[in-house]
């Protein structure tokens, strides 16, 4: 694996005010060939002025913003818009997924006295423009599961459309929290109404926090990569996988791959290798690829592939050592993360993530892999 080409699809370093964070990264390619990039743009990765940035490309390399600022008030709250997923309907038009979280009551994401997150939406809203105007703006039915939040892009396979969310807070009022992987199935990428549980520890031990996942063609199975966190023991543990089933709508037991580190996008290549762009924390700080011959059971950690080392290494590493309510403070001194990725062509990859010096200037980046 080669890096051919990296750089910014947004330059926060040149901007002020509410365009110096980039955070949330995310990637589409329209069957036309057009590549967009999706992102959070803010004045801090946790604060009530975020919303979504879309920009084009035709190799991936050159940038342009074509839309910004999402609608971000529903039922009469202001919220922030985190994470813009798109996606191509069938009939060639664009359709976008949306997080949105309630600012109305507080700017902080996680709230450690209840164990909850700020109140959230899924919202789908169309494009018939590529991107450049929003319409027709609605809330997606997550049947009151609490805290759904987007994990990823949207997938079409053989018979229909997924997409990925999880779930965080108390079932009922007085009850613990809990955490759930799951994902929204359409038929017609247009009405999304089935809900399926990908993954969930039977005694809420281990959480699959953020997954990531890609379509195998050569077998039909979705392959899933979890960031996963240990709560009783306040610790990451290795990166977990699991197999999905797109016609029964079942996913294997996760289980860990040896990678240690956070969010893991899977790229599934043509012939039939397998990617894994993915956060790791530890020290050295970095943004790497890795790649296995045989579906993501074992890993070539040798031919590993460091797509952007830390500048400073100053991120505090989270092996136990701080509780579970620090763990979400230290999310906010962060600064690189959120890896994406797509096909090119048969032998190259693009990759997004964001990264910056420190946490108040982050850039949107991308980097072009041969592999």
């Amino acid at each position: 694996m080669r890096i051919e080409k990296q750089g910014f699809i947004f330059e926060a370093e040149k901007q002020s005010g509410t365009k110096r964070v980039c955070t949330f990264t995310g990637f589409f390619k329209h069957s036309n060939g057009k590549i967009f990039s999706s992102f959070r743009l803010g004045t801090r990765k946790d604060s009530t002025d975020g919303n979504g940035v879309v920009c084009q490309s035709i190799t991936g390399a050159d940038w342009t913003i074509v839309f910004s600022g999402f609608k971000n008030q529903f039922d009469g709250h202001p919220g922030d818009i985190k994470i813009t997923e798109l996606f191509e309907r069938p009939d060639g038009n664009i359709s976008a997924f949306l997080s949105w979280f309630d600012c109305s009551k507080s700017e902080k994401l996680y709230d450690a006295s209840s164990d909850t997150i700020q109140p959230s939406k899924l919202i789908l809203v169309d494009s018939f423009d590529m991107g450049n105007t929003w319409t027709d703006y609605r809330i997606v039915d997550t049947r009151n599961f609490p805290g759904p939040a987007l994990t990823g892009p949207v997938l079409k396979t053989r018979n229909g459309y997924f997409a990925f969310f999880e779930s965080y807070g108390p079932e009922k009022p007085g009850l613990p929290s809990l955490h759930t992987a799951h994902a929204l199935y359409s038929p017609d990428g247009i009405n999304f109404t089935k809900i399926i549980t990908v993954a969930k520890h039977p005694e809420n031990e281990l959480y699959y926090w953020d997954q990531r996942n890609t379509y195998d063609t050569a077998t039909g199975n979705i392959i899933t990569m979890f960031w996963t966190y240990n709560r009783k023991q306040e610790k990451d543990v290795d990166i977990h996988i699991s197999y999905g089933n797109h016609e029964k709508f079942t996913w294997s037991v996760p289980v860990p791959t040896r990678i240690k580190g956070q969010i893991a996008a899977p790229i599934s290549l043509p012939d039939g290798r397998l990617l894994c762009f993915y956060v790791h924390r530890h020290y050295s700080g970095s943004m790497r690829l890795v790649m296995s011959l045989d579906k993501g059971k074992t890993w070539n950690f040798d031919g590993e592939l460091i797509i952007c080392q830390h500048p400073e290494i100053k991120e505090k590493i989270s092996e136990g050592k701080n509780s579970y309510a620090d763990y979400w403070e230290d999310m906010n001194s962060w600064s690189f993360g959120h890896p994406c990725g797509i096909l090119l062509d048969e032998n190259r990859v693009l990759l997004g993530y964001y990264a910056g010096k420190d946490v108040t200037c982050l850039s949107a980046r991308y980097a072009i892999v041969s592999v």
